[in-house]
């Protein structure tokens, strides 16, 4: 003997209060990207709401919320951009300010070679 009409109505219940507390958590997750002025793709969505990207671009109300926001990011300023906008004389500039660095350091590291030298050889004097 089976059941020929289950109660299905608590196991629904639950599905639907499920989907709803993913949907806040997505939309949560959204609103603070927003806020923090983050990029917004599907990866950083995912990993910020912890849901799967996949649920992401199921959901079409979602998957076109994050379309349109990236789109909109498009023209703004990335500091990853930017960096790779540096114009050359710029990369020359900086080239050169490093080179003096490191010069800088090494005739540190000569000086501090030299002074090590002349502790060992008085420490071995008054041994």
């Amino acid at each position: 003997m089976t059941n020929k009409k289950p109660n299905t109505t608590g196991l629904l219940k639950t599905a639907a209060e499920k989907k709803e507390k993913t949907l806040k958590k997505v939309d949560v997750a959204i609103k603070a990207m927003i806020k923090n002025q983050s990029r917004i793709n599907f990866q950083s969505v995912a990993e910020r709401s912890g849901v799967s990207k996949t649920y992401l671009y199921k959901n079409k109300a979602i998957k076109s919320r994050i379309i349109n926001l990236r789109n909109q990011q498009e023209g703004l300023s990335n500091p990853k951009h930017i960096k790779r906008n540096m114009s050359g004389n710029s990369k020359d500039i900086l080239i050169e300010s490093l080179h003096r660095k490191v010069k800088e350091l090494e005739k540190e590291r000569d000086q501090l070679k030299e002074q090590l030298k002349h502790n060992l050889a008085n420490f071995y004097k008054n041994i």
